[in-house]
């Protein structure tokens, strides 16, 4: 068994107080002093790091709020593309059918003098014919001016144009 000596133990009792003093004043403040400037180098990067996440929280924030404006800004200039792409529309659409009219107008127009044209050659020769006519059939000639003068009234007889 273990012989216990009351000289030694008191011995390496005071050994092992002297040898914890001696830690106490060299080893433990200068430890302490280490891991507290530890502690607190690790605090640092730790506030640090969560005021980065805050600061990025906040960009993270500005890029999403400026994404957004810009997305609604290509959405409404879309629709006033759309809509000035459908005004162009409408307007080359509306200038096509004024067109078309003003073609249709022009076109009625030439006919309708084209018409007056036919009818008052169409006057002339009836009114040719029916001299010659009335020649044959009374085997006489009638003065020029007599001749015009009936067929003028015959043609003043006459509608001066068709109904369309």
């Amino acid at each position: 068994m273990l012989n216990l000596d009351p000289g030694m133990m008191i011995w390496a009792w005071i050994t092992f107080l002297a040898l914890l003093g001696l830690l106490y004043k060299f080893a433990w403040k200068p430890i302490l002093s280490t891991i507290e400037k530890r502690e607190q180098t690790i605090q640092d990067s730790l506030d640090k790091a969560a005021k980065a996440n805050e600061e990025a929280q906040v960009l993270l924030g500005k890029h999403e709020e400026m994404i957004r404006s810009a997305e609604s800004e290509a959405q409404r200039m879309i629709k006033e593309n759309r809509e000035l792409a459908e005004k162009s529309h409408q307007e080359i659409i509306e200038q096509a059918r004024l067109a078309a009219q003003k073609l249709v107008d022009k076109a009625k127009q030439e006919i309708d003098k084209e018409k007056e044209s036919a009818l008052l050659a169409l006057r002339g020769e009836i009114a040719d014919l029916a001299i010659e006519a009335t020649k044959k059939i009374l085997h006489e000639s009638l003065d020029e001016n007599r001749q015009r003068a009936l067929v003028n009234a015959f043609l003043d007889k006459m509608p001066k144009s068709t109904p369309n």
